[in-house]
């Protein structure tokens, strides 16, 4: 059996958010937040297209539920593939919690309380060891909780994630051993198997029960987020940002050329400005003991040899070749990186170089 990938939009909102969902989410959500316990009785997924005036991209799903039989609240449930700023989190969880007023389906909209679940295909917190951590409202001085627990946050980071079948102990393990591992499964392990749930997550994550449209549309998701992913390590997070909200407009394509090329600009510049002040911690270092100026090439030195090991595998004489060219010749090759195919053209490049000195 082949099971799609869950870390892209398509796959997730199909494991969890599809009409068969609703006792995979009971338990997915019971396990997370509750160690298992029933605490979570019954679920019903938001239409969001209902509850906001603009139709987003990769919203997440969600979840109006009742708690114990009495408490109601909402669940914002979502998978992030692409490193996310804390502010656009914290915005998005928010902006769910005071779009409640907004139901239409209700004669008098009560704001309920609200926990915003993020899975991560990335290190959110690099300060903890733990995969999974929570946030709440907390005075600061005492650490006493905010009354009534409205707005939380909750993520599970799903690198930091690395026990083996044999050793996942509770319900929580095996749904986030799930996540992270569905894609390169071939038989439901039979530590899995004791969970019905998630035997029906595996089901309807088989590629079998695909139409050709979707396997296709997850496949183009998948190579999206590898090239964002590519993008987004040669440069800040905000010019990366800048340059996906563009490719959203314009199409997938363009916006991951501008972001990859909206990277390396600020790179560049942030090297100017701040002697290589982050991203290329060897760069900043040098450049601190050497010179501003000596830490600028060295700054774009680095990028262009990370960007150009992702994309063919460089010998040592090439890259020695590519160490002995002038801050101009960075900076042209740097332009020029993105229009090589195949590594005959960057040696043809670099010997025309040589040719000129």
């Amino acid at each position: 059996m082949n099971f799609i990938d869950p870390k892209t939009d398509l796959a997730f909102k199909r494991i969890f958010g599809s009409p068969k969902s609703q006792d995979i989410l009971l338990s997915f959500l019971n396990a997370l937040l509750y160690e298992g316990e029933p605490i979570v009785e019954s679920v019903e997924i938001v239409d969001f297209n209902e509850r906001s005036l603009v139709a987003e991209e990769n919203h997440p799903l969600t979840l109006k539920a009742v708690l114990n039989g009495e408490h109601k609240c909402i669940f914002d449930l979502q998978y992030l593939s692409l490193k996310t700023l804390g502010k656009r989190v914290l915005y998005h969880a928010a902006k769910s919690y005071s779009q409640q007023l907004f139901d239409k389906r209700e004669r008098r909209p009560e704001i309920k309380p609200l926990m915003a679940i993020y899975v991560t295909d990335f290190i959110m917190f690099e300060e903890i060891d733990t995969p999974i951590s929570k946030f709440t409202f907390k005075e600061i001085e005492t650490n006493f909780s905010y009354p009534n627990g409205e707005l939380g946050l909750f993520f599970v980071e799903l690198p930091k994630f690395n026990k083996e079948i044999e050793t996942l102990e509770t319900s929580s393990d095996r749904w986030i051993y799930f996540l992270k591992n569905a894609s390169i499964l071939e038989t439901i392990p039979e530590g899995l198997s004791a969970i019905p749930e998630i035997q029906q997550a595996f089901t309807l994550a088989d590629v079998d029960s695909l139409t050709r449209e979707e396997f296709a549309l997850v496949q183009q998701q998948l190579l999206a987020i590898s090239d964002r992913q590519n993008a987004i390590a040669l440069g800040k997070n905000e010019g990366i940002e800048e340059g996906v909200e563009r490719g959203r407009q314009e199409g997938i394509q363009t916006g991951i050329q501008q972001g990859k090329e909206a990277g390396i600009q600020e790179g560049i510049q942030q090297g100017k400005e701040e002697g290589i002040q982050e991203g290329i911690q060897q760069g900043r270092q040098q450049g601190i003991k050497q010179g501003r100026q000596e830490g600028i090439q060295f700054g774009k030195l680095t990028i262009i040899l990370r960007l150009l090991n992702r994309r063919f595998k460089l010998d040592a004489a090439i890259q020695e070749s590519i160490k002995s060219l002038s801050n101009e010749q960075l900076d042209r090759l740097a332009e020029a990186a993105w229009d090589f195919i195949t590594d005959s053209e960057l040696e043809e490049w670099l010997e025309k170089q040589a040719e000129k000195e």
